[in-house]
C-alpha cells in the first residue's frame, strides 16, 4: 500500500531516530520506504505501527505516525 504523506507528516516520520527498540527499528524501516512524499508499507508493516500509534498512550515516537487530520476541499 501507498500513502501520500502530508508536509506535517513527512517532516515528522524523516527526523532522526535515536535509541534502539521496536518502534525505533519500525521508525528506521518506514524511512527507509519513502519516496518523495510516497510511503510504501505492506501488511506486516501495518500490523506492527498500528498498536505502536493508538494503543500505548501519548509520547514522541506516537505522536510521529498518527495521521494529521485533513480538511476536505
Amino acid at each position: 500500500m501507498k500513502i501520500q504523506l502530508s508536509p506535517a507528516e513527512l517532516s515528522r516520520i524523516s527526523r532522526p531516530v535515536r535509541g534502539q527498540g521496536g518502534f525505533q527499528s519500525l521508525l528506521r524501516k518506514l524511512q527507509k520506504q519513502l519516496d518523495g512524499d510516497l510511503l510504501q508499507v505492506s501488511e506486516a508493516d501495518l500490523e506492527r505501527l498500528l498498536p505502536y500509534s493508538f494503543e500505548y498512550g501519548q509520547g514522541g515516537f506516537q505522536e510521529r505516525t498518527k495521521p494529521t487530520a485533513r480538511r476536505s476541499r
